[in-house]
């Protein structure tokens, strides 16, 4: 080899000028190998916060160069080999002109098996330097460690809720499973042999619902089979899916570990595949299943607008919001009679008559929202505005959710016809404690044990001929902007300076993003409060809502830390349909994190979460004193 590189050094200047390359890098990555500690300092870190630049460390920065200089050097040997071919094809017979290219391209081909060699000789001189400094394969090796596989479709792909959530405990062995996707999906490939109708039996190839331990290289031994499930949804909107196990799961005696898993046949509507691009092997969680069966009713803990002696603008939304998962075939649907849709477990009624509308679930399925059909404006994104009927002397809207009626016998177990429930249940089948007894009565003349007794929910509120145009603002964050160390398993929060509307409070309008991106699922909630206190009249309105964000364990310190991007877009809106525009955020410079605006358009992102300042940022107030969670009396939170 010593030879070779000596007879190379006495060819050409082109020659030497190549090998002395290629010494080069090998130089420079014996240099990376022997100061493996530079790659750990924190200077570097200390250095590159204070100035605002990138704390890389050092046998990074080297690689990047050598990958460089190298690449530079093969677009040289192309041009020589371009050149050489120039003169031999132009020599004319001229010999000496000929043995000149010969030379060039023999030289250069040379030349170019050096660089190669020693392009390979430092990748695998770098490569274990990452390794033995834990930064191997680049970011890739984080990563790996932190990233859960199938799980990237929740927020940031097709899927935008389900129930049980990953990794839940205390499970009831009689629970449903629920299931809500983004874009309509074809039933087909949900339900085995479905040609129509809202129920059928499980289409096992594509969904595996398993005891989590009881696999053989890597397949499931004894899946719930096709008839073990029933599944059901709601014909005119098929985005959710509610799994019923007929076979109780567990065993009474230990807590058992399920896994569920949903397979990239499933297909949306238009017959294209759900999942694609990175998250196209589908989707899995688990949870664990308890000994116990669930025989609690579910109450409701609060509704907006609340109670009260003043009237609302009439372009409130309606929510309830109950103390667990409930049902979203049975909870949620479309009332528009005349296109034949009569959703009555819930009802919004004026003194004149039911009003239109759609019940949409949210907030992992404890949220029921009520938008009406009544358009009555444009919000600043130029949304349309949905109003309920209204009166400038105030107009009394009473809305009502219905209990379910009880088997006979079972309570607190509703009485099915077919898979439906002609009213509210959770995710077991219990009929609504609509009354805060712990006791599930269900309806007038079912079958309990006092057929005069109702078990629904009613409240009653007055709504004006005003629409309230306020703009909700995000006057919060937690963790803050550019914070530190923070705990990797706690929830990101907004707080608004409003109360938001649970439906839009989506995956795609609230997000968390990893940066370098790996697999990383999200999914949002939110939480209303009260202001206690306030003037007369008003002392149970909604004052405003915090917005979770909950995700996998974020990246440590310990293993580089990473930086993650948390957005609210424009298309969340206030309980009164507003979107967030202009965008508003927290003020700047005090300890609640800080936003770009207009005159300070260097700050690290705007106020509405994107990565880069953008017009109509402002600085904004504080929130309302004396606040604490909204529950209705007869709750026990």
């Amino acid at each position: 080899m010593l030879r070779l590189f000596q007879q190379i050094g006495r060819r050409s200047i082109i020659s030497r000028a190549i090998f002395g390359a290629a010494a080069f890098c090998c130089l420079a990555a014996f240099l990376a190998v022997a100061s493996p500690a530079l790659a750990q300092q924190t200077g570097l870190a200390t250095i590159g916060a204070e100035t605002g630049l990138a704390a890389t460390p050092l046998p990074i920065l080297i690689a990047r160069i050598i990958r460089i200089f190298l690449s530079v050097l093969g677009i040289i040997a192309v041009v020589l080999i371009i050149y050489g071919g120039f003169l031999w094809m132009t020599a004319g017979g001229d010999e000496d002109k000929v043995k000149k290219a010969k030379t060039v391209l023999r030289n250069t081909v040379i030349g170019l098996v050096i660089i190669f060699s020693s392009y390979a000789i430092t990748t695998f001189i770098l490569n274990a330097l990452l390794r033995a400094t834990g930064l191997g394969g680049g970011v890739t090796a984080i990563a790996d460690k932190y990233a859960e596989p199938f799980s990237g479709s929740l927020g940031a792909g097709i899927l935008e809720s389900h129930y049980p959530a990953r990794y839940a405990i205390d499970i009831p062995r009689n629970t449903k499973i629920f299931v809500t996707f983004k874009q309509p999906i074809n039933p087909a490939t949900i339900i085995r042999g479905w040609t129509g109708g809202d129920s059928g039996d499980l289409n096992s190839d594509n969904i595996l619902i398993f005891e989590t331990a009881d696999v053989t290289n890597n397949q499931p031994n004894s899946p719930l089979g096709d008839t073990d499930v029933v599944v059901s949804f709601n014909e005119e909107d098929p985005t959710t899916f509610v799994f019923d196990p007929v076979p109780l799961l567990g065993d009474g005696v230990d807590d058992v570990n399920y896994s569920v898993w949903l397979g990239p046949g499933i297909e949306l509507a238009n017959g294209s595949a759900a999942f694609t691009g990175n998250y196209s092997d589908g989707y899995r969680w688990t949870f664990e299943v308890s000994t116990e069966v669930d025989l609690t009713p579910p109450r409701i803990v609060s509704v907006i607008p609340r109670t009260s002696t003043t009237s609302y603008a009439r372009n409130i939304s309606v929510e309830i919001t109950f103390n667990e998962a409930m049902d979203p075939v049975a909870s949620t649907g479309q009332y528009l009679p005349d296109e034949g849709q009569t959703f009555t477990n819930i009802t919004v009624e004026s003194p004149d008559a039911i009003v239109q509308g759609e019940y949409q679930p949210s907030n992992s399925y404890r949220t029921v929202t009520f938008t009406p059909t009544t358009a009555c404006g444009e919000d600043p994104c130029g949304d349309t505005i949905f109003c309920l009927p209204g009166s400038d002397a105030g107009l009394p809207i009473a809305v009502t959710a219905r209990a379910a009626p009880i088997l006979a016998g079972q309570a607190p177990q509703a009485e099915q016809i077919g898979v439906r429930y002609a009213g509210l249940v959770d995710a077991v089948g219990n009929s609504l404690d609509g009354d805060g007894d712990r006791v599930a009565e269900g309806t007038i003349g079912d079958n309990s044990e006092d057929p005069d007794v109702a078990d629904h929910y009613t409240w009653t509120f007055l709504t004006n001929n005003d629409v309230d145009d306020r703009v909700p603002e995000i006057v919060h964050i937690t963790p803050k902007v550019d914070d530190f160390d923070v705990d990797g398993l706690a929830p990101v929060r907004f707080t608004f300076s409003l109360p938001m509307k649970g439906s839009t409070l989506s995956s795609s309008n609230v997000q968390l993003w990893p940066d370098p991106w790996y697999e990383f699922w999200f999914t949002a909630g939110k939480t209303d409060f009260a202001a206690s206190g306030a003037e007369a009249g008003l002392e149970d309105v909604v004052a405003y809502s915090v917005v979770e964000v909950n995700h996998p364990t974020l990246v440590s310190l310990a293993d580089g830390g990473w930086r993650y991007y948390s957005v609210a877009t424009n298309d969340v809106k206030s309980a009164y349909q507003i979107c967030m525009h202009p965008a508003v955020g927290p003020v700047v410079g005090n300890d609640e994190g800080r936003c770009a605006t207009q005159t300070q358009p260097d700050l690290p992102y705007c106020c509405n979460g994107t990565p880069t300042a953008a017009p109509g940022c402002q600085i904004q107030s504080t929130l309302p004193v004396n606040i604490a969670p909204i529950y209705l009396p007869d709750s026990s939170q």
